[in-house]
């Protein structure tokens, strides 16, 4: 699929972005555990945060193929700083666009598309949070082990579990009975502003559900496959990288008086590597003018999650054999991409799940 010109230019800009503010500072907020304030918020002024949010609030509503080349170019220099995006775009901004009503909107997408807020989501597969139906307000308690840039202190959307019947909440900062643990001793995605999440009696009211009470599955499954897409991307985007790494250390890396990229086996893994990710850069392309063309994607965006999820995982590895056991030192930079991949393949959707969805919707 070729992109139209909007996109190529929005593409380019953000790549040059990429390298030029973002790639030196992400070897920084990996080893520091550093949340990206700084980058965000030029993120920010460049329309990004805005992605998912209507003009009418600030935003600038991109098109679903704009937003995706985003997350790969990102992801090709910082995965975490990607995951961020996608993050507050999709699973916070997006959910609100959609779900929220007209107070809710108009209290946090303005903040959200300036970036004076980014919006958190509390992962749905670490999920142990239960409520109380108390008339106008849910009781909640439990904990979840990953909220996604929970660092901020911001507002985050959330699962919340009544006799496995589940609603939907956006939970205000600072609210009272809600504890946020900053966990430093994640493998990968380090610089994510990835917090454990803790409520203890927390009163939240019925005003903050997205969506209708206990009707929270249906409300997932719209954003499922739109999501799924957007991690989609930031894989393709930790592939890229991975690749491109592993073919600069081959051409410069000498044994026995030649590159190694004169090496059968390196070239075989190059060969592979390269099939791979062309064919997963179709796959979420393809899916995403689907989405933008109003048709039925959800098939599409399963498959591309699916393959993303295999791929960067063997890509990544790969890229480390190449390196040989230098790969696994931190001075190089593809054990970082190792790192983030084993995170950005299990976030939001398990693969037995995605494997269900395909099946279901070929038989």
């Amino acid at each position: 699929m070729e992109l139209n010109k909007e996109v190529t230019l929005l593409q380019n800009e953000i790549r040059k972005f990429a390298k030029e503010v973002i790639a030196e500072k992400a070897d920084e907020f990996d080893k520091q555990a550093m949340f990206p304030a700084e980058v965000i918020k030029k993120l920010a002024e460049m329309g990004i945060l805005g992605a998912t949010i209507p003009e009418a609030f600030g935003g600038c509503n991109l098109d679903t193929a704009s937003l995706i080349v985003c997350l790969e170019e990102i992801a090709r220099v910082c995965p975490s700083t990607a995951l961020v995006i996608a993050t507050h775009d999709i699973l916070f901004s997006y959910l609100i666009a959609k779900f929220g009503d007209q107070s809710m909107q108009s209290k946090y997408l303005s903040r959200a598309a300036s970036g004076e807020l980014v919006g958190g989501f509390a992962e749905i597969q670490t999920n142990e949070i239960s409520s109380v139906n108390a008339g106008s307000t849910f009781v909640v308690n439990g904990r979840n082990s990953i909220l996604l840039n929970g660092v901020t202190g911001a507002p985050f959307v959330c699962c919340v579990n009544d006799n496995n019947r589940f609603s939907i909440l956006l939970v205000e900062e600072n609210a009272a009975g809600v504890t946020r643990n900053k966990k430093d001793n994640i493998i990968g995605m380090r610089a994510a502003g990835i917090t454990e999440l803790v409520f203890a009696n927390c009163s939240i009211a019925k005003e903050n559900l997205l969506g209708k009470e206990n009707e929270g599955k249906g409300v997932l499954e719209e954003v499922a496959w739109f999501a799924n897409l957007g991690f989609a991307a930031i894989n393709l985007g930790i592939c890229q990288a991975a690749m491109e790494n592993a073919l600069k250390y081959a051409k410069e890396r000498i044994q026995f008086g030649e590159p190694i990229i004169n090496f059968g086996m390196v070239r075989e893994i190059i060969s592979n590597m390269t099939t791979k990710i062309e064919t997963l850069r179709l796959l979420v392309y393809d899916t995403a003018a689907l989405r933008d063309s109003g048709k039925e994607f959800s098939r599409s965006a399963a498959i591309a999650r699916h393959f993303s999820n295999q791929s960067v995982a063997e890509i990544t590895t790969n890229a480390i054999q190449v390196y040989g056991g230098y790969g696994y030192m931190k001075d190089y930079p593809v054990e970082k991409y190792f790192r983030d991949a084993q995170v950005s393949r299990v976030l939001f959707t398990s693969n037995i799940e995605l494997q269900e969805s395909i099946v279901s919707r070929i038989i």
